[in-house]
């Protein structure tokens, strides 16, 4: 059908392009995180896939503020220099965004940094140029789950309509909260069960199913 440019699409970047999951885990491992009996790995997984300073505050509670920050600095120093070595494209992520970017607007929408993001994408071999624009949590004042990402992006783009495309709650809600059209993937941490209590306008297996529908 024809689609006009008047139509924004944000996509997450970590379980919707790329994924490490893998990676996730034996990060876990190496740093000691032991399951409670009614926990399960990908729990863990769940953590790690937050922003970075929720996430080092919810695996040390007790640290104290310094502390915490000089964690968020080092991890992601360690993103950008050492873990996108092992990132993986989903398959058929890099076709959809060529294929979309045809008749779509897109952009990123991510709580990973504004160099992490284009570390991974410099690593994936994915062109900048693809994205209209590409805002990290660090030009926001709230991350996701909050919608100040696609607030954002809709004033560069200069567009108020669309979808947000996701594989977390996450995504969902900040989607919903910002009055778009939302869609979930599966190619996350989340379940298509957790995923579809935020009641998404869409799940779909992949991002390579995008172009279909």
């Amino acid at each position: 059908r024809q689609v006009d440019k008047n139509l924004i699409l944000g996509f997450d970047l970590d379980g919707v392009i790329f994924d490490f999951t893998d990676l996730k885990l034996r990060l876990a491992k190496e740093r000691g995180f032991k399951l409670k009996p009614d926990q399960t790995p990908q729990e863990i997984i769940k953590v790690f896939s937050l922003e970075s300073t929720v996430m080092v505050r919810k695996l040390y509670p007790y640290l104290p503020e310094k502390l915490v920050q000089k964690l968020v600095r080092d991890h992601d120093d360690l993103v950008v220099h050492e873990t996108v070595k092992y990132m993986r494209c989903i398959k058929g992520a890099k076709e959809t965004l060529k294929k979309l970017k045809k008749k779509y607007k897109i952009a990123i929408l991510s709580n990973a940094k504004g160099k992490e993001i284009r570390a991974v994408l410099h690593t994936l071999k994915i062109d900048e140029r693809l994205f209209d624009a590409i805002i990290g949590n660090d030009e926001v004042k709230h991350p996701k789950p909050a919608p100040d990402e696609i607030i954002k992006a809709e004033l560069l783009v200069k567009v108020k309509k669309g979808y947000m495309v996701g594989d977390s709650i996450y995504d969902i809600r900040a989607g919903k909260k910002a009055g778009l059209k939302t869609i979930a993937v599966l190619t996350g941490n989340h379940t298509r069960k957790e995923l579809a209590r935020e009641k998404p306008f869409l799940i779909l297996q992949s991002v390579a199913d995008l172009p279909k529908v």
